[in-house]
């Protein structure tokens, strides 16, 4: 008896466990170890702001630069040379870091599953 062809397809399928499906889990993780980056900042600034008694937010220039001094001499030396990118990297910079942990983690965990399959409908 012949092999129905349908077999045939099925077993060249791609394991379910694939390269895509790795990196998809990779981009998921990092997308929620950002996120909790983010409400871990929030958690700070919020008790900051209570000890102080007015609100303090942490820029994500102010976190870079306590954080990685080394690293955020050399990104503001190449940032003015460049005016372009200095104008476009300006706004970013004063972003509160919760903010961009937060919404940066989110389009990672937001990009990073898989797109749903075609109903028979839509076909």
């Amino acid at each position: 008896m012949a092999p129905n062809t349908r077999d045939i397809v099925d077993r060249r399928r791609a394991p379910p466990y694939g390269l895509q499906s790795m990196l998809r889990l990779l981009t998921r993780f990092l997308g929620l170890l950002l996120l909790a980056g983010g409400f871990i900042a929030l958690i700070v600034d919020g008790t900051r702001s209570i000890a102080g008694g007015e609100l303090l937010v942490t820029t994500l220039r102010r976190g870079l630069s306590e954080a990685t001094p080394a690293l955020y001499n050399s990104l503001v030396s190449e940032m003015a040379a460049k005016s372009a990118l200095d104008m476009a990297m300006a706004p970013l910079m004063t972003l509160p870091i919760s903010l961009s942990l937060g919404a940066l983690g989110a389009l990672l965990i937001v990009f990073s599953h898989k797109r749903e399959a075609d109903r028979y409908w839509r076909r």
